[in-house]
């Protein structure tokens, strides 16, 4: 695990860059779109589904103290399975990590950089990546830790300066289309939160499990209270439907946001934060994809196995044609239907541990 030492804080600022920057492009307009005025309680049910299912998986790592997912998936399935389990996680943060590039390229195209060709922005991100990983999982933990702070002081930021524009008429029907249309959305919702599980890769690193499943509890709460508010203040700005048209909320918050006639129109300022989010989020997919990788084949982690494992996602960032292609068809794979890879394989593994502890097939 590249001898990585992790914190509680590590880790939530670490989970929390795989999460967050879905804010900071068309997340917000994606909820108002699927789930009208009622997205911020789909979301509170969807935070609560995917902590239930993190807790309830948790004990796994406790059974199996200093092992990752894919080692114990390993012990329990089978190599075989892990195997293949192992080069599934590594192919879904290759895909996750390059249509996240993808979609922060065309947002800083639309909102700032319209004449920088997409793949001179997309190949800076991935490049930057890339030689983060080349120092390794320490930088990337430090530099997570530091610019975390500033991504939710943008986020109270942008909140604050929207005050004197928030209109709560906005928020009716508070149950938007009904009871029935949340529930059903509640579970697909929690993908936005799902990643929360690459911690399970990462458990060696923390001093024990009670730590790791410290932060990740902190770290789905932070980033559940951050998306609930930021919605609500995104909702009550401009109306659900005037919403579910924009491209990024979070950007045309910063355009709408007026304080006096000197400072005004913050969606330049706003931009440092999306590119920042989306380096971060690269670092952390790639560093994520390379661990994945030398753990399934048993490798070293090296400069030759992160260039490699920069391939992947530099071919999942340019799939998506364009913007409506990304939104409409790549996207939900990772904001929709996620969570039954990320969340059901560890649940399977933990009952499959379970059967064979009672039934005495395996020593724990």
């Amino acid at each position: 695990m590249d001898k990585l030492k992790l914190r509680t804080y590590d880790g939530i600022a670490v989970t929390g860059f795989l999460m967050l920057p879905a804010l900071f492009s068309t997340g917000l307009s994606k909820l108002a779109e699927q789930n009208n005025t009622a997205a911020w309680i789909a979301l509170l049910a969807a935070f609560v589904i995917m902590l239930c299912l993190f807790l309830i998986t948790a004990p796994l790592m406790k059974r199996y103290e200093g092992k990752n997912i894919i080692e114990i998936t390993s012990l329990v399935m089978g190599r075989p399975f892990g195997v293949i389990y192992g080069i599934a996680l590594a192919t879904y943060f290759s895909y996750f990590t390059g249509v996240h590039i993808k979609e922060s390229v065309e947002i800083l195209k639309i909102y700032g950089y319209n004449l920088t060709p997409i793949y001179i922005i997309a190949g800076l991100i991935l490049l930057t990546a890339v030689i983060m990983n080349f120092y390794g999982g320490h930088a990337i933990v430090k530099s997570a830790g530091f610019f975390f702070v500033i991504i939710i002081v943008g986020i109270i930021f942008i909140m604050l300066l929207g005050l004197n524009r928030y209109n709560p008429d906005y928020l009716a029907p508070v149950l938007g289309n009904g009871i029935s249309d949340i529930a059903k959305n509640s579970l697909f919702t929690a993908s936005v939160f799902d990643n929360v599980i690459i911690l399970f890769l990462f458990a060696p690193a923390f001093s024990n499990t009670a730590k790791m499943r410290k932060a990740g509890v902190l770290s789905i709460s932070v980033t559940a209270a951050a998306f609930v508010l930021l919605y609500l203040c995104f909702i009550m700005m401009f109306s659900p439907s005037v919403a579910s048209k924009m491209m990024s909320g979070f950007m045309e918050m910063g355009k709408s946001s007026y304080y006096n006639h000197f400072f005004y129109r913050f969606e330049s300022i706003l931009l440092f934060f999306l590119i920042f989010s989306s380096v971060m989020l690269a670092s952390i997919g790639l560093f994520a994809v390379r661990e994945s990788s030398a753990c399934t084949f048993k490798l070293k982690p090296s400069k030759i196995i992160t260039v490699i494992c920069a391939v992947p996602v530099l071919i999942a960032t340019f799939i998506p044609a364009n913007i409506l292609d990304l939104t409409e068809k790549y996207l939900p794979v990772i904001r929709q239907y996620s969570v039954f890879f990320m969340a059901g394989v560890p649940l399977l593994v933990l009952i499959v541990s379970t059967v064979k502890r009672v039934f005495k097939y395996e020593k724990i």
